[in-house]
């Protein structure tokens, strides 16, 4: 039973923004882009990555396919954070116990389709008490211990993240050079 597979989590996850004075509790941009895979346009949803690697690269997988070369222009440097996340309700989808119990077929690959992406986190979204849902990182489909960590905000007292992201740490930078 999928309500079997839900459990509390806490530990460390990364975070990246953009090089300069940003707050990184200010979720205010986290449901604007139209081309997520786990959410749609407008629902408030935080992605955080399993290490630094798996941050590094999904950062390059987006800046490589998914800008524009006048928005890679303004995004060469990303500023890394380490955080402290402790949720109560979370469901793995990089489990195969998991992948069963959602009658999901060919997973993970099924999960490059952000249709399918998109389907089976708004049915976790709408039909569960999860707040997050761990997810194969896409650049590294093949290792399921490289993942993403995708966080349903209107779940979460946002207006108190230290309650669900009690502690932060600057963790360094990435680079891009075009």
């Amino acid at each position: 039973m999928l309500q079997d597979l839900i459990e509390p989590w806490s530990g460390e996850a990364y975070r990246h923004l953009p090089d300069g004075n940003y707050d990184v509790y200010d979720f205010s941009y986290t449901g604007l882009a139209a081309n997520n895979r786990w959410n749609v346009q407008g629902e408030q949803t935080l992605y955080l990555a399993g290490s630094v690697d798996v941050a590094a690269g999904e950062w390059s997988r987006h800046f490589q396919f998914d800008r524009s070369q006048q928005l890679a222009a303004k995004t060469k440097r990303r500023k890394v954070y380490q955080m402290m996340v402790n949720l109560n309700h979370t469901l793995n989808l990089c489990d195969r116990l998991c992948w069963q119990e959602l009658s999901l077929k060919d997973a993970p690959k099924c999960f490059l389709d952000k249709n399918i992406a998109r389907a089976t986190a708004q049915f976790i979204r709408q039909t569960t008490r999860v707040e997050a849902i761990f997810v194969p990182s896409m650049v590294f489909l093949d290792q399921m211990d490289k993942w993403v960590l995708v966080i349903f905000l209107e779940k979460l007292p946002i207006d108190q993240p230290l309650e669900f992201l009690p502690k932060v740490e600057d963790y360094g930078y990435f680079n891009v050079e075009i």
